[in-house]
């Protein structure tokens, strides 16, 4: 049994982490408040988007026009954008990503002469190399102060790639965030853009699109906007992306360490019963010892 020296150094020892667990579950409580607020505010105008570029992509005559609704018969390359973090100690948030992607992976890599990830986030990027998948690029400290002007430059890329023939499709894997005790893995098909991709989305944006812009007059054309929307909803796809992954990501660490602060509570409860039972026994191991002299005096 350990000496109550060593069971109150284990006892400060698990106070003090406790007290650094209570402190990111605060900090994280705080900015998951600011990340709900602002993917909160982001839902509307990115299901609004979607709607619109739904409705324009069901008229066959367009579709075939534009280059980033063009399905490309043969597709030989695949790249898969990966949102995760950069830090660690927020539960299962980043290891359910990165088995999404390596289930995504096994599933696919063998169907594509090319298959590739590129990495927003470090631990999908550790994750990855390690069991030896190929990474095309990795964007170091991007969610830093992301914003909408690295969000589209993001975008320009993705969508250059596509355009220029290195990929043939492009993915984006990222956790949807539903409450701070619940993040779901979603893949969505990022280029090309078909009119399937897009209801597969979900929301309801297929369902009552047809209805909802029956009226509507376009201008100066359906052609027109539609050439300007759709590398808007790219980027805006990733945008929103990046702000789901981002409040899932402050939730599970909240989550997490609230878990870990209440497991820390319940070792010191234990620790200090052990303590006390071995002053006890101390105590009561000396008072044997007084007497037992006092009567062989």
């Amino acid at each position: 049994m350990a000496s109550g020296k060593e069971l109150r150094r284990r006892i400060t020892s698990i106070k003090s982490t406790q007290q650094i667990t209570r402190a990111m579950k605060m900090v994280s409580a705080a900015k998951l408040r600011r990340a709900q607020d602002a993917i909160t505010a982001a839902r509307p105008y990115a299901i609004g988007v979607r709607k619109v570029v739904t409705q324009l992509t069901k008229d066959a005559s367009l579709s075939e026009e534009h280059p980033l609704l063009e399905l490309r018969d043969e597709k030989k390359s695949v790249l898969t954008v990966l949102f995760t973090s950069d830090r660690g100690l927020c539960g299962g948030f980043n290891s359910n990503l990165n088995k999404k992607a390596l289930a995504n992976a096994k599933e696919d890599a063998f169907k594509f002469e090319k298959f590739q990830f590129a990495c927003v986030g470090k631990k999908g990027n550790e994750f990855l190399k390690l069991r030896g998948l190929d990474v095309y690029t990795h964007y170091e400290d991007f969610q830093k102060n992301a914003d909408l002007a690295k969000i589209s430059a993001l975008g320009e890329e993705l969508t250059q790639l596509y355009l220029d023939g290195d990929f043939d499709e492009v993915r984006i894997i990222f956790s949807e965030f539903k409450s701070a005790l619940s993040q779901i893995p979603r893949q969505q098909a990022l280029l090309p853009i078909s009119t399937d991709a897009l209801e597969d989305v979900g929301e309801g944006v297929g369902e009552d699109a047809s209805k909802e812009f029956a009226d509507f007059t376009f201008e100066p054309s359906k052609e027109g906007i539609l050439a300007s929307l759709l590398p808007h909803y790219i980027k805006i796809s990733l945008y929103r992306a990046l702000l789901e992954s981002t409040a899932s990501e402050h939730g599970a660490r909240m989550a997490a360490m609230d878990s870990a602060t209440s497991n820390a509570g319940d070792v010191i409860r234990k620790l200090t019963l052990q303590y006390n039972n071995v002053r006890q026994a101390g105590i009561t191991k000396e008072l044997l010892e007084i007497t037992s002299g006092a009567e062989a005096l």
